[in-house]
């Protein structure tokens, strides 16, 4: 990698942490505010019970939601990046530039050694 792939790999995950964090700080904001709201509202125990039920049941489908959308994210980059990788091994291979020997990793096991590809 060159260094300004580097430099702008850094940058982006500067980025993308502070997206994170202002999310969290947008979503435990949001709670409060809806937490407050259903406390102080004009209703009955029993009433405000049922909203606070209903509003942890909806924001757990959405956490759920986010979690899996995300892992289905990270899933695809990861095959994007073994294509990527398996690409490039194939290449250097051709122009017979190194001899490259990597380890094969299964998902629930630990890697094999110098199997080549």
């Amino acid at each position: 990698m060159k260094l300004m792939d580097l430099l702008n790999e850094k940058k982006r995950k500067a980025e993308r942490k502070e997206k994170v964090d202002a999310a969290k700080k947008i979503a435990l904001g949001t709670a409060i505010g809806a937490i407050t709201g259903i406390l102080f509202a004009p209703k009955s125990g029993k009433e405000t019970r049922e909203d606070i039920a209903k509003k942890t049941k909806n924001t757990a489908d959405t956490v759920k939601k986010s979690v899996k959308d995300s892992v289905e994210s990270i899933k695809e980059t990861e095959e994007k990046i073994r294509g990527d990788i398996k690409e490039k091994v194939k290449e250097f291979k051709e122009r017979d530039m190194i001899e490259v020997k990597l380890e094969e990793v299964d998902d629930d096991k630990e890697p094999r050694e110098n199997k080549e590809m």
